[in-house]
């Protein structure tokens, strides 16, 4: 049986150029603004016209006030750690553990949480409210997505 301790020391360093196998991005109406975002190294999310809420994900409508006249705003992609957990089994072809889900809150907004993956750290070394930073990573020349590492100390 894997244990967290016995993962403490397994650094995560992220896909490498070309080599993902996971899953990629079906773009949609309401989400294609945010990919090519990312293509362009840019971390871009809702944003409400009427009411200036930042959404994330993605979606048609303001959950705040019901409106439908969305922007788009660029974030610093800075943040804390939420929450995380290690996920020590394969549970979908092409991702292979051990590898780390988070749920970032972003700065800009108090409830603006992204769920993500951590990258570049050792496993024992992450912490609940940890300062995080975004990095972009094309994993296809058409692809690139969004992780987050540990913000120097």
């Amino acid at each position: 049986m894997t244990t967290i301790e016995s993962l403490s020391d397994t650094y995560i360093a992220g896909p490498s150029s070309g080599a993902w196998t996971g899953p990629v991005p079906v773009p949609d109406r309401d989400s294609a603004f945010y990919w090519s975002g990312l293509q362009e190294q840019r971390l871009l999310v809702s944003a409400c016209n009427r009411c200036s809420y930042l959404i994330y994900p993605p979606v048609a409508g303001c959950p705040r006030c019901s409106g439908i006249d969305l922007g788009q705003r660029e974030l610093a992609g800075t943040g804390t750690i939420y929450s995380f957990t290690v996920v020590n089994r394969e549970f979908a072809p092409g991702i292979k553990p051990p590898f780390i889900v988070a749920i970032v809150q972003l700065d800009e907004q108090p409830d603006l949480r992204m769920m993500t993956n951590l990258v570049e750290v050792r496993i024992g070394d992450v912490r609940i409210g940890q300062r995080v930073h975004v990095v972009f990573q094309q994993v296809m020349p058409d692809v690139t997505l969004a992780f987050f590492t540990p913000e120097a100390s």
